[in-house]
């Protein structure tokens, strides 16, 4: 057995039982005089020991609940402070009230306006596919472009694909047929007006 890989208790009953061999006569091929000189100098460490790793375990256990307790209390204060920040908020509390407790000031929200796209193209090539392109003038990532599309010039229009690109690429088009495209700018909380409009008869 190894011992020096022995926790305290197991420890502390190792070296009790040595101890005890060390005051007895089993271990002869040890002096008798270095047996009861160590046997003497061990005398009661394995119970201290022993006693010591109780006290310390109870420690450990007051210490993880005492940390546990904090974390909890920790978590219960933030969550009401959270609660204030939040009524707060609903109350729409001036910045100086904001001030007074330490909380940030909410920052205003973004109310970007869409502009309206410009300058649409189309082009139709042999292979069914017609492209277009346009200026979409506004800011990256602030909208997202409705293509609008209809098949022939006395049908509704109608919704056809969404992109954040300033170009599409229309796919599955009958070459030689009339197709009539037009692009809007959606943002959060604001729509464009419609671009120009451009024709594609396809190549056919």
């Amino acid at each position: 057995m190894n011992f020096r890989t022995l926790n305290e208790n197991e420890l502390a009953d190792f070296a009790a039982n040595v101890t005890a061999l060390l005051g007895g006569t089993q271990l002869t091929a040890i002096d008798e005089n270095v047996r009861s000189a160590l046997s003497l100098t061990i005398g009661t460490l394995p119970a201290t020991l022993g006693s010591q790793a109780a006290q310390a375990a109870i420690a450990e256990g007051e210490r993880k609940a005492a940390v546990s307790a904090r974390n909890a209390t920790r978590k219960r204060v933030r969550d009401l402070m959270s609660q204030v920040r939040d009524a707060l908020k609903a109350g729409l509390a001036p910045k100086l009230q904001y001030d007074l407790c330490g909380f940030d000031f909410p920052a205003a929200r973004s109310t970007y306006e869409a502009q309206d796209p410009s300058e649409l193209s189309a082009f139709g090539y042999s292979n069914g596919v017609n492209r277009i392109r346009f200026s979409g003038n506004n800011k990256p990532g602030r909208v997202v472009y409705e293509i609008w599309r209809r098949h022939g010039d006395t049908v509704d229009w109608g919704m056809h694909a969404l992109t954040r690109k300033q170009s599409f690429t229309d796919t599955g088009i009958t070459p030689g047929q009339y197709y009539e495209y037009k692009v809007r700018a959606v943002a959060a909380k604001s729509v464009s007006n419609f671009s120009n409009s451009a024709v594609v008869y396809g190549v056919s």
